[in-house]
């Protein structure tokens, strides 16, 4: 299941008002941008994760030298839509599902992400960096042992600059800011932000 993505009222004030006025993204501009922004982290993170690494159209993933948790997320004309094929199983049968899972314990979670939101080609394409922030003590054994067991994951920070833009999109969005990954084990993900600027507007 997944939570759905919070975006301030404070955001929608600015933005109508803003849109009206100096011609900046609307709000739905936003609100796919940021539900583009954050699917792109969690698929990142299922792809680190799987056995091999699975490799995502436009993206680098770096990590720091004394931890092997995905650290730096780097997207280059990234198109969000050209995820979903890596992550859906290529036979619809409970073993080659249970395969999968074994082959990435996220992917599952990352394919809901992708299918509830319904990203095609083109909708959503993504360029900037965005940096994790993982709880203390967490190892990437111990997050492996987490997702396939379904435990709770301690909440995950990701700073983000990055650009979107997009056939789903009326004018390109530039997001600075921060943003929480919170689970509650079973599959449930919520996104809860914490400060955004949108294309130079700070909203808190």
């Amino acid at each position: 299941m997944i939570g759905d993505m919070k975006v301030p009222v404070a955001v929608l004030i600015v933005l109508c008002i803003g849109s009206l006025l100096f011609g900046v993204p609307t709000y739905a501009d936003v609100t796919v941008a940021i539900a583009a922004v954050t699917d792109a982290t969690i698929c990142a993170v299922a792809a680190y994760l799987n056995t091999p690494t699975m490799h995502l159209p436009g993206l680098a993933i770096e990590h720091q030298h004394d931890i092997s948790l995905p650290h730096t997320l780097l997207f280059e004309e990234s198109d969000i839509g050209s995820y979903t094929p890596f992550f859906r199983p290529k036979q619809q049968n409970f073993f080659s599902m249970l395969l999968d899972t074994a082959r990435g314990p996220l992917n599952a979670v990352a394919l809901q992400f992708l299918t509830v939101h319904e990203w095609e080609v083109g909708h959503a394409v993504l360029t900037g960096v965005a940096t994790t922030e993982w709880g203390e003590g967490m190892t990437l054994p111990l997050l492996m042992g987490y997702a396939i067991s379904g435990m709770q994951i301690d909440p995950i920070v990701v700073d983000v600059d990055v650009n979107v833009k997009g056939s789903r999109l009326s004018t390109p969005v530039h997001i600075v800011g921060s943003f929480m990954i919170v689970s509650s084990g079973e599959s449930f993900i919520d996104i809860e932000p914490l400060s955004l600027r949108i294309n130079g507007r700070g909203v808190e």
